[in-house]
């Protein structure tokens, strides 16, 4: 696994770092296809407004450079996962942010993990989490490092799912462990507000454009359990999977993939995911 910190290729970063002592970072996911980064600007969009939110400061050009740098070394493997990680660096301890903060700059590469194809074609199992997300606007939408409810669920997934939701104290559907959700009820698609807490998807949004393109409309609502099992279609997204159409849900069995089928190809034609 190849590892850049602060442009350098090492792989271990200060005992007293912020991100390792109070989980004071953010970090991105990215696809790369054919030796390219996908949805690069978007991530790095998030990427800056999770910086503004902790605050961490941030390069952005330094980022890119690191980027350049890690993707040069990889001209051998064609796809592969690029995590990009910045946090608040060396502090000390006490929560007082330091002075003149410098921040680390992490990047590494991963395997693309190798789902089975069925998941895409015949849809996945979806459960319900008894986790839930604790409510914090703060920090809704980004994607910071301290994802301790998403690891606690993903350890308590039963053997037959593929993936899990998230629901908040209010019992408003929020997200899946590691995806966005998105429904077909009718012309309309939605998916959960992320106002409270949840990470806005790249992917998610992404694939919004593209549903706004096929005559859909488009909104980000409050949503129920009940309005996920009656929905028409319910789709599971992130940058890595692309899009997973859901066949069962608790008592629903979804049988109609066609829209998710429809965006998978879309996925495909714009080369965003691994197909491999």
């Amino acid at each position: 696994m190849n590892v850049i910190v602060n442009g350098e290729f090492e792989n271990q970063v200060s005992v007293l770092d912020r991100g390792l002592l109070y989980g004071q970072s953010v970090f991105e996911t990215i696809a790369v296809i054919n030796g390219k980064p996908k949805l690069l600007n978007e991530h790095l969009d998030r990427l800056i407004l999770g910086c503004e939110t902790l605050p961490i400061p941030i390069d952005i050009q330094e980022v890119k450079k690191d980027l350049d740098k890690l993707l040069e070394a990889q001209l051998s493997t064609s796809d592969y996962v690029l995590r990009i990680t910045l946090t608040m660096g060396h502090g000390g301890r006490g929560y007082a942010n330091p002075e003149n903060a410098q921040a680390t700059r992490i990047a590494s590469v991963h395997d693309y993990p190798a789902h089975p194809k069925h998941l895409a074609t015949h849809g996945i199992e979806l459960g319900v989490s008894e986790v839930r997300l604790a409510a914090q606007p703060l920090l809704a939408g980004i994607k910071h490092g301290n994802r301790l409810e998403q690891v606690i669920a993903r350890s308590q997934w039963q053997s037959n799912w593929n993936e899990a939701l998230l629901l908040d104290n209010n019992d408003h559907v929020i997200e899946g462990t590691q995806s966005n959700v998105i429904i077909i009820k009718g012309s309309q698609a939605l998916t959960p507000k992320l106002d409270q807490c949840g990470v806005d998807g790249v992917m998610k949004n992404w694939l919004f454009t593209q549903l706004k393109n096929l005559g859909f409309s488009c909104k980000a609502v409050t949503l129920s359990l009940s309005d996920i099992e009656q929905a028409d279609e319910v789709m599971m997204t992130n940058s890595i999977i692309g899009a997973w159409p859901v066949k069962r849900l608790l008592n629903r069995e979804f049988t109609d993939f066609s829209n998710t089928h429809q965006l998978i190809k879309i996925i495909q034609k714009h080369d965003l995911i691994s197909c491999n």
